[in-house]
């Protein structure tokens, strides 16, 4: 395997960017964020990273696009304002010391930054459920309204009509899966993680392999500072759904608030790893987390074991 270099910051610091392409950031990414909002729930992670990327890279040459024919466009308004009679000419050379091309990944890596910080719809696109079983969804209409009124609910973060159209549809269907996965990650949102569990205890009772309520369990007892059940939880979602990044990137993080900072460098790299294979925008947040944990190992003076879990997965930190 060939070894994989990161560039870690050392200061951790919000998302900025330079401010002669502040405007092109804000831009690209508000095109992609509209873009990635329509991408199927039903591809594989794979499948989501590559459509992600793709309508990055789209709203990106479409800006640049845009930005050469408006800057042509104003030479050729500026020169046919020093034409004294253009009505004669037929055909008009524009002088230019520009050569203009097209870069399709041309601040790529800042676009997607912001987009993480910004675009709720590429979460939501990338950790949607994609498997559906017998009872993800109800066969009865009354269910089925309840639920779909409360997704819209949710979307528009009227959390507690949501839990209200969620509880209606569970009593219409006490089968319905999604609906109490739903309604657990409306008390999710509440703050009420104990609720929440309680739901996603009862539909993992109808679908023990759901994705959505094994990965969600696990981040509710993290909110608790339960950090063994929740340790537990992600270990069970990495039984179900093997190579997964967030089975590794969310025992990286309960280790870390758990102050295990040596297990949680070697779950985290793992999932960066896994990150980088699929092409995730995710991988970012794996590398930020990882210069975290660099900082934290090294306060303890550790930075040997950072060394050494670094050299087990062939990653090599250039400092910047």
């Amino acid at each position: 395997m060939k070894p994989i270099t990161i560039l870690m910051t050392l200061l951790i610091s919000s998302i900025g960017f330079a401010q002669d392409n502040s405007e092109k950031i804000v831009d690209v990414a508000y095109d992609a964020c509209d873009c990635i909002g329509n991408i199927e729930r039903t591809l594989n992670t794979e499948e989501k990273s590559e459509e992600i990327k793709t309508c990055i890279t789209s709203a990106n040459m479409a800006w640049q696009m845009s930005k050469t024919m408006a800057e042509m466009s104003q030479k050729v308004s500026d020169t046919l304002g020093q034409l004294e009679d253009f009505s004669k000419i037929d055909s008009l050379i524009i002088p230019s010391d520009d050569l203009n091309i097209i870069v399709t990944d041309s601040d790529y890596e800042e676009i997607e930054a912001y987009l993480l910080e910004t675009c709720g719809e590429m979460e939501t696109v990338y950790f949607s459920e994609n498997q559906t079983t017998e009872n993800s969804y109800s066969d009865k209409e009354k269910a089925m309204e309840h639920y779909n009124q409360g997704l819209v609910a949710f979307d528009n973060q009227d959390y507690k009509k949501a839990m209200t159209l969620y509880k209606k549809a569970v009593k219409e269907d006490k089968t319905f899966a999604f609906a109490w996965d739903n309604l657990g990650r409306t008390y999710r949102a509440l703050g009420d993680y104990k609720e929440a569990i309680k739901c996603y205890k009862k539909s993992l009772r109808i679908d023990p392999k759901g994705g959505m309520p094994l990965m969600n369990i696990a981040v509710a007892y993290g909110f608790l500072e339960q950090f063994d059940k929740a340790k537990k939880a992600y270990r069970q979602y990495g039984k179900v759904f093997e190579n997964d990044p967030e089975t590794y990137f969310g025992l990286g993080r309960i280790f870390a608030l758990d102050s295990d900072f040596e297990n949680a460098l070697d779950n985290m790299m793992q999932a960066y790893l896994l990150y980088q294979e699929i092409n995730s925008p995710y991988k970012k947040d794996a590398e930020t987390f990882i210069g975290i944990l660099y900082q934290e190992l090294e306060k303890q003076g550790k930075t040997e074991a950072f060394n050494r879990i670094a050299k087990k997965y062939k990653i090599q930190i250039s400092e910047d």
